[in-house]
């Protein structure tokens, strides 16, 4: 079924803002508390839909009506992508990105295995190529991990047995992260119907910053948080603009008809941005990552025809 064209335009906002969103959020957190670097990005973005919210609220937005439908779903919805979120920062600092970006690209699989449970989606050949092309462009988008003494093909082949991959530092906390944001996506699209899409992002976001506020309190820490707008206020602000722009995006696509294990694969379109960005403003080497993100083209194409 064609894709709308609210839908397409909400996506390619998406894709748009998750391209920028990569780059602003290494540049916030390079060399500083990954928690906190966090908090920080989401409590401004809390902070720059809040007028938003409140404006609707006043007004007597029809979508408030329904809050009892939704509000429920998206506090769950939340405390999943809190968990998701930070065990992703965790894993991330106890493994390399190269053994566990693999266990990252799961989400899509477990998207599309709960879209099919729920009725979401049906089991066919065309979707299950596209999620397994993007999947493997996601794999092959991060450098093979060094291992001294093998050839490139047996490193390869490490990094890809799914035994080493279970026995890396983080492994766990990135298998929680691929499961709390595939879960959460189904429950996100569950109440697309009834829930408007900024007070619904408002109410997700929530648990990520009381999370990181605690954890910082408890640390005596939360002084990080003024120091590092202080410091870098354009990747906090940024990284804080289109992270949620691209939430909120993906809640009108949801709305839109367009279901989790389509939005989420086509979303990846974005690694294009964040490679090229990457390269200009990192210098990293982003020559040899250009032919596995045009499988991720590939597979998104597979799901939009």
């Amino acid at each position: 079924m064609p894709i709308p064209l609210v839908g397409v335009f909400a996506l390619l906002g998406r894709i748009v803002g998750l391209g920028l969103e990569r780059p602003w959020v290494k540049a916030l957190g390079r060399e500083r508390g990954s928690i906190a670097a966090t908090t920080l990005s989401f409590g401004l973005a809390v902070l720059l839909i809040t007028p938003i919210v409140v404006w609707q609220y006043a007004t007597g937005s029809a979508s408030f009506a329904d809050i009892p439908r939704w509000i429920g779903p998206g506090c769950i919805s939340g405390l999943l992508y809190a968990v998701g979120f930070h065990s992703y920062v965790y894993g991330l600092s106890r493994g390399e990105v190269s053994y566990l970006t693999p266990l990252y690209a799961t989400a899509f699989i477990w998207l599309y295995a709960l879209d099919v449970l729920f009725g979401g989606a049906t089991l066919a050949l065309r979707p299950v190529l596209g999620i397994a092309a993007v999947t493997a462009g996601i794999v092959f988008l991060t450098p093979v991990g060094l291992a001294p003494g093998l050839s490139p093909a047996g490193r390869l082949g490490r990094q890809l047995n799914p035994l080493t991959l279970l026995h890396q530092p983080g492994a766990w906390g990135m298998l929680t992260y691929a499961f709390c944001l595939a879960t959460g996506r189904i429950i996100d699209h569950s109440v697309s119907g009834v829930a408007p899409p900024v007070p619904y992002a408002w109410v997700g976001n929530l648990p990520a910053i009381l999370f990181g506020l605690a954890w910082l309190a408890t640390r005596r820490e939360l002084g990080q948080l003024g120091a590092l707008l202080r410091e870098r206020p354009v990747p906090a602000i940024g990284s804080a603009f289109v992270g949620i722009s691209a939430y909120i995006l993906l809640l009108v696509s949801f709305s839109a008809g367009i279901h989790p294990s389509v939005a989420e694969p086509i979303s990846q379109l974005s690694v294009f941005i964040s490679i090229w960005l990457g390269g200009r403003w990192f210098g990293e080497p982003v020559r040899a990552r250009w032919l596995p993100a045009v499988l991720v083209v590939a597979g998104a194409a597979l799901l939009v025809l």
